[in-house]
């Protein structure tokens, strides 16, 4: 076993401790200790005595809030090809593109000529032929 080390502080630590035995204990007050149990008690009361529903609309508006999330980020993937989904309202008469952007990625590759053959396809599917505007081609 090795040698114990010495304590640097072991003479402090004696002085501290013969200053703290000559200090007179002073006599037990039985009024000051029932008056700080009672502070003690009545701080212990008021936490336990808040209502436990009102943390429940916070929790609530986090759910409502996750749920949203998960429904806007989750939507746009559950649709086949990575297209975005259709939303049916009064205004959306026109029915979605048939390709997509990896489609049009694709295309662009290809080069300028066939990106702009995917849009004209597509164009004329999805936008009314009656505008001579949309019957001549994008150059």
């Amino acid at each position: 076993m090795n040698a114990p080390m010495p304590d640097d502080d072991q003479p402090m630590r004696e002085a501290l401790q013969r200053d703290a035995a000559r200090v007179p204990e002073p006599p037990f007050d039985s009024a000051l200790h029932h008056a700080t149990m009672r502070r003690i008690r009545a701080l212990e009361t008021r936490e336990s005595t808040k209502p436990w529903f009102v943390s429940w609309p916070a929790l609530a508006g986090a759910a409502a809030v996750l749920a949203a999330t998960i429904i806007v980020l989750w939507i746009p993937r559950a649709s086949p090809h990575g297209a975005a989904p259709v939303v049916a309202t009064a205004a959306s008469a026109i029915p979605s593109a048939p390709a997509s952007l990896l489609s049009y990625q694709a295309a662009a590759r290809e080069g300028e000529a066939a990106l702009f053959a995917a849009l004209d396809r597509d164009a004329a599917e999805l936008l009314p032929a009656s505008s001579p505007v949309f019957n001549t081609a994008l150059r």
